[in-house]
Order: structure tokens, then C-alpha cells, then sequence
């Protein structure tokens, strides 16, 4: 497929540029959600941009099955492969393949935590399937370095592209500025010392968050809160079908708060919340994951202690915080996304 470009200054000048074929693996439910103007863009980490680029972007589903991707090829027959979160067991025969030149078509892909065994076997595994990526992009500079000294990944073949908000999603939000704190992550969250930090300062506190994730059950909270007038329990579906509810309450919010479990903080959980504070430009109290760079998080309350969440709590309520426009957003990320995978030459 080419698309026509006429420049201004000579319109009888066409230029053909080649539109690529990208093959997306991963949720491509997201990508309706994101059609219907239900969620932002940068839940596809870059592929509604190659869209919206020209580029015929096919959007299937990941699934674990060892000949899934090997059929998507052949019934597509790509240009290059997206891989938006991945997943080595799901795709090890598609990397063994190209690590060893079986598959020529490139391969790119967003590694979302770094390698992790004791087993020397594993190791030489992940190693040797990590090979088959043409360049993998990363979330936080820590998870890339490590990946960098497990000698799981080589330093010319990786990068930290920006991963940000959708800016034209955020500002179709309009924004409503109320009293309340809103809490709606699910992932590895520490809502003890959330509720006992709220229930010593008496600020209004909504949760939304759904029934269970990655093995933490929370369907006791509106049980446990509901003596509590100051706070609000909404337990959801975890679909991204409820994100239109939260980005709601979210926009009304005074702050958006993302309490981390410091047991858990080997990767960069609670990045989404915090491009959901940039997006919104609200204040937000986030618990101290190294995994988060300090220029990302220096315009917001970073906690460790249930004193440091009472501490910004007041001083959230007692300031009209202005928080500054990021530097950090999807089409941003995807402009270095596409330098790098040369969709701007091709």
C-alpha cells in the first residue's frame, strides 16, 4: 500500500511513501475501547499512532499457543511484528525462530519487567530468545538496565522511548475539581496504609478497584470501609470496560493517590497512575518505587512512611498545587518509536 504525499510548494511533486504492514500482538480489544474514545491510546504502547500514521496496523489477540504466531504469519504476511507487552513463554518459538534467522520479518517489542531466574539454563533460554528481537523498547531506565547487566539484552538494541499519556484523549476530559482523593489502581496496591492514613486525617477517599488481580483478593474493602464516612468503596469488573468510570472520578479528583506494596517493587507498577496524574495534571501521593526515575516523579508527593502519606495528604489540602505539562506523552514516545524502527524511511 502507498500513500500519496503532495508537497505544498510543488503540488504536481508526488512523492510515494510505503505503508507497512504491522502485525499487533496483544489485546486488541484495547483497540476498539480506544476507536469508541472509551481509553487512551498509549494503553497500545504506540500502535494506534502507526495508524493514524498511515500504516495498516492488524490487530490480533496473544494467545499461548506455541504455532499461533508462526499462523499469524503466514496468514498476514508482515512488514514488521509489534509486540506491545511480551511475554516469552507466549512468543518462544517466534523468537527461537528469529534468533536463529528462521524469521527475517523485525521484530519489536516493550519488555515491561526484566528477566529474572537463578537458573543458569533459563538465563542461556531468555538470553537466546531475547536475540530474536530486532530492538525492544523499555518502560523505566532501571528495568532496561538490568535486563542490560543480565547480559539479557545487548545496550544498542534497547531504549526508553518516553511512554506517556494520550494528550488528545486527556484533553477531551473536562475536569470538575472536588475535595476527594481518588485511588482506581489494582496492581500489587497497599490499600492498609492507604486506609489507615485517611482514616487519621479524615479526608474523603474514593477506591475504585476490582475483585481480585495477580493473586490479591480485595473484595473484603467496602466490608472493611464501611464504618469508615470518610472513605468510598467501588469494587469493579477488571476489564478495561470500566476505565470510562474511573478516568471520571479521576478528573473530579483533588489528587490521585497510588499506594504501592514495598514488598513489590521490582518493576515500574504504578507508572499507569502516574500517566494518568500527567495527563490530568493532578496532584498525585505515589509510594518511592526506584523503578520510577526521579525526573518523572519530581513534580508529585513520593511516600515511604505512613507520616509521609499524612504529611502530603495535608499538604494537598491545605495548597492549590499547579502541577507542571509534562514532558512525557504518547505521541511523543512514538515519534522515537518510529525513528527507531525506521517506519519514517520506509
Amino acid at each position: 500500500m502507498d500513500m500519496e504525499i503532495i508537497t505544498k510548494s510543488n503540488p504536481l511533486n508526488t512523492i510515494y511513501k510505503k505503508s507497512m504492514k504491522i502485525l499487533y500482538i496483544g489485546t486488541p480489544h484495547n483497540h476498539d475501547l480506544w476507536k469508541e474514545g472509551k481509553n487512551p491510546s498509549h494503553w497500545l504502547y504506540g500502535a494506534c499512532e502507526m495508524e493514524e500514521d498511515g500504516h495498516e496496523v492488524i490487530w490480533e489477540q496473544e494467545k499461548y499457543n506455541m504455532f499461533h504466531d508462526l499462523n499469524l504469519i503466514r496468514q498476514y504476511n508482515p512488514d514488521i511484528i509489534f509486540i506491545p507487552n511480551l511475554n516469552l513463554q507466549a512468543h518462544k518459538l517466534l523468537l527461537l525462530l528469529a534468533a536463529f534467522n528462521g524469521i527475517k520479518i523485525p521484530i519489536f517489542a516493550y519488555l515491561h519487567h526484566a528477566p529474572n531466574t537463578n537458573s543458569r539454563i533459563k538465563q542461556r533460554l531468555y538470553q537466546l530468545l531475547l536475540k530474536g528481537v530486532k530492538h525492544l523498547f523499555f518502560l523505566s531506565e532501571l528495568t532496561m538496565q538490568e535486563s542490560i547487566e543480565g547480559r539479557y539484552v545487548q545496550k544498542g538494541k534497547c531504549s526508553v522511548p518516553g511512554w506517556g499519556a494520550d494528550e488528545k484523549f486527556f484533553t477531551q476530559i473536562t475536569q470538575h475539581n472536588s475535595n476527594t482523593f481518588v485511588s482506581t489502581g489494582k496492581e500489587q496496591r497497599d490499600f492498609d496504609i492507604l486506609i489507615e492514613a485517611f482514616q487519621k486525617t479524615g479526608a474523603p477517599l474514593k477506591i475504585i478497584t476490582c475483585r481480585s488481580h495477580a493473586g490479591n483478593n480485595f473484595e473484603d474493602l467496602p466490608k472493611r470501609c464501611k464504618d469508615i464516612p470518610n472513605i468510598d468503596v467501588t469494587i469493579t469488573e477488571n476489564s478495561g470496560e470500566v476505565y470510562p468510570l474511573m478516568i471520571r472520578a479521576m478528573a473530579d479528583a483533588k489528587a490521585l493517590v497510588c499506594p504501592l506494596r514495598q514488598d513489590k517493587l521490582n518493576y515500574c507498577v504504578g507508572l499507569s497512575t502516574i500517566v494518568d496524574a500527567e495527563g490530568l495534571r493532578k496532584p498525585l501521593i505515589i509510594t518511592q518505587n526506584p523503578y520510577h526515575s526521579k525526573e518523572r516523579i519530581q513534580s508529585f508527593h513520593v511516600v515511604k512512611t505512613l507520616e509521609d502519606w499524612i504529611e502530603a495528604i495535608h499538604d494537598i489540602q491545605t495548597s492549590n498545587e499547579e502541577i507542571p505539562i509534562t514532558h512525557y506523552g504518547m505521541q511523543k514516545c512514538y515519534k522515537t518509536m518510529k525513528t527507531i524502527m525506521k517506519l519514517e524511511d520506509r
